[in-house]
């Protein structure tokens, strides 16, 4: 079981901190949530078809809109935690202050190809909006705003990264060690 640490002793940090991570178990219970019923879809619709003789061709559809949507707050949860692919090469051996510039720009850039990606995620959810699925006849934008969802959070969060910069209280690259 992973130790918690300390909340910060700042009231802007404390309220941080507990926003955080109340993200990141919302997120997390709606991801395990979603990814059980795209299970149960699917273990559905094999029974359905092998054993009973139905059809369920909407199962696809609905499995694929969960699964757009456990990805969208999975990789935000994660964003959260720090957990993404990281290849750190030299970090460990830059001074503090070169570190904190590190830590900023890649938040920084991070933030810039989150809203361009989030923005195209929006652009395509209107540019779909007539377009139905083949069963239900869902609109494809449902799709694209699971993906929005996650992009514009992890926006909003690496904006906040880079304004404020490593804070001690938040675990770094998903090992759960501390910050300097």
């Amino acid at each position: 079981m992973r130790q918690e640490s300390a909340l910060p002793r700042g009231a802007v940090d404390r309220l941080a901190c507990r926003l955080l991570r109340a993200v990141t178990l919302v997120c997390d219970l709606l991801g395990v949530l979603l990814l059980a019923g795209v299970l149960l879809l699917i273990v559905a619709a094999v029974v359905a078809r092998d054993l009973l003789d139905l059809g369920m061709p909407w199962t696809e559809e609905v499995a694929t809109l969960l699964a757009i949507y456990a990805v969208g707050f999975g990789s935000l949860s994660a964003w959260v935690r720090g957990e993404h692919l990281l290849v750190d090469l030299f970090s460990h051996r830059l001074p503090p202050l070169a570190l904190a510039l590190q830590y900023r720009l890649t938040a920084l850039l991070s933030c810039g190809f989150f809203a361009l990606a989030a923005w195209g995620a929006w652009t395509m959810s209107e540019m779909s909006a007539n377009n139905r699925t083949v069963s239900l006849g869902i609109s494809f934008s449902y799709l694209y705003y699971g993906i929005f969802v996650g992009f514009a959070g992890m926006t909003l969060l690496s904006a906040w990264q880079a304004l404020r910069g490593r804070v001690a209280w938040q675990a770094v690259g998903g090992s759960g060690g501390e910050a300097p």
